[in-house]
């Protein structure tokens, strides 16, 4: 994938850089307990104090040790309303990383094979006997792995001619070499029947990955956009994949497209700029120049409550195009998440129950993060600095949207190529749109199963792709 300068590398998935050079906050005090304190902590707490959206849950100076890891520092300062507690545990969707680049990257800052994948855990019921396996999702476009042969659907059994690693982080970490042997077969029933070797090399992820125009006997032209992350383009003042995108919806206007099905199921998010986008070509034209969401801040930002973002015009300019839709569907999974979800809030005010979801529960991510760094120090640190509202003020998706159909492409056996009408979870929407047949929801209510098999998931490649929360722009703050 073309290199991305490091601004563009933590941009993607944290709000872009913003230098803050010992901003002050009144009436803190670091106490003096005796030992020696690290002035990246004084600085984390002063930028904490400010801008964390749950400020007033800090715990108060003298509570904390300032002499601590900055990793513990920080994350001594969060709050549980920051993140998701499931099975016990507590994921925080503010974070610190190592100023090496952003730790939270989406295929496109380093060489790949260009494939995502679910990691598998695989029992043969009745014989005792298991193994692990790999699943591809989706394979990149001119990618190694594409120009390997490698589809959508198949099983990767062997790496460099040994069974699939029960050891994930074994696993990953021959992922990410630059050379590797992989041992293919069509289902989890056959043994390997082709074998590939495959170079990492620069790939170009365009979120834009596929879009086409069904045209049924009924006079419905229905546009099909599968977008997978929400990214202007490959450097920081880059517009190559929003202008695919308006491209994209260019040739659905000229299509007449009158119905459309956006495939978010695999989108963990990304910048809200270009969800301000899509959602200016998605809505209705009614709804143009009206609000697309506002953000609001802690009690100390206040002065921010009214900062909008509007459905503009402008944004598609003379090279993309408004559909003026009145009713849309959208693919979702448990991965669908962040500016995603800033999508569907939006347009639910103007369209209502005609904004169909069909797939799983979203990820619930209501919030936005911005990226805070100082050059006298090594950290870079991702906070939840707001939450998102639509024009209604609603921001209840904390939970994560309920689908209108629940369905789940886990429950199938065959994994057609995205954009084929056998595809399953498209199917379902196109036999919907043409018949009023009801959704098949093919739920699969613990896991995966088939011809006696069970599968446990183990690792999503999806995974490393997720924001801490939607990606603002720089004068979001």
């Amino acid at each position: 994938m073309t290199k991305l300068n490091k601004t563009r590398q933590f941009l993607l998935f944290t709000l872009a850089g913003i230098l803050l050079f010992g901003c002050k906050v009144d009436d803190i005090v670091v106490p003096d307990n005796g030992k020696e304190k690290d002035p990246a902590n004084v600085w984390i707490d002063e930028t904490m104090r400010r801008y964390y959206l749950w400020e007033d849950e800090i715990p108060a100076a003298e509570k904390l040790d300032y002499s601590a890891e900055a990793p513990a520092f920080f994350n001594a300062q969060l709050s549980l309303k920051d993140g998701k507690t499931r099975e016990g545990s507590h994921h925080y969707y503010s974070s610190i990383n190592k100023k090496t680049g952003a730790t939270k990257t989406y295929m496109g800052d380093k060489d790949s094979f260009g494939f995502e994948f679910q990691y598998y855990h695989v029992n043969v019921q009745g014989s005792g006997t298991s193994f692990y396996a790999l699943l591809t999702l989706y394979v990149l476009p001119n990618s190694p792995a594409e120009i390997a042969g490698i589809k959508r659907g198949e099983w990767i059994r062997e790496i460099n001619n040994k069974p699939i690693s029960g050891n994930a982080d074994e696993l990953l970490a021959t992922l990410a070499s630059s050379k590797a042997s992989f041992g293919i077969a069509k289902d989890l029933q056959s043994s390997v029947s082709k074998r590939v070797e495959l170079t990492a090399a620069t790939v170009i992820d365009d979120p834009v990955f596929l879009h086409k125009t069904f045209t049924n006997n009924q006079g419905k032209n229905i546009g099909y956009l599968v977008y997978n992350h929400f990214t202007a383009g490959l450097t920081d003042d880059d517009e190559t994949f929003n202008d695919s995108m308006r491209k994209a919806f260019a040739d659905f206007k000229a299509d007449g497209v009158n119905e459309f099905i956006l495939d978010l199921r695999y989108n963990g998010g990304g910048l809200v700029t270009s969800a301000q986008l899509l959602s200016t070509m998605l809505a209705p034209a009614s709804a143009l120049n009206d609000v697309f969401c506002f953000l609001k801040y802690n009690t100390k930002k206040q002065s921010y409550t009214d900062r909008r973002l509007y459905l503009d015009p402008k944004l598609y300019g003379t090279t993309g195009a408004n559909l003026d839709l009145k009713r849309i569907f959208v693919i979702t999974s448990r991965r669908t998440a962040s500016a995603s979800e800033a999508v569907i809030n939006s347009l639910k005010y103007y369209l209502g129950d005609q904004m169909i979801l069909v797939g799983e529960l979203t990820e619930g991510k209501n919030v936005g993060s911005v990226t805070f760094k100082d050059d006298r120090y090594d950290w870079e640190l991702h906070p939840i600095v707001s939450k998102l509202f639509n024009k209604d003020e609603k921001t209840d998706y904390s939970d994560g949207f309920k689908p209108t159909y629940p369905c789940e492409e886990t429950s199938q056996v065959d994994y057609y190529t995205l954009g084929d009408e056998q595809e399953f979870m498209l199917k379902q929407v196109l036999n919907f749109i043409k018949y009023g047949t009801p959704i098949n929801s093919g739920e699969s209510k613990s896991l995966r199963s088939s011809d006696g098999h069970t599968l446990t998931p183990l690792y999503h490649s999806l995974d490393r792709k997720k924001t801490n929360g939607v990606v603002l722009d720089k004068q979001s703050l």
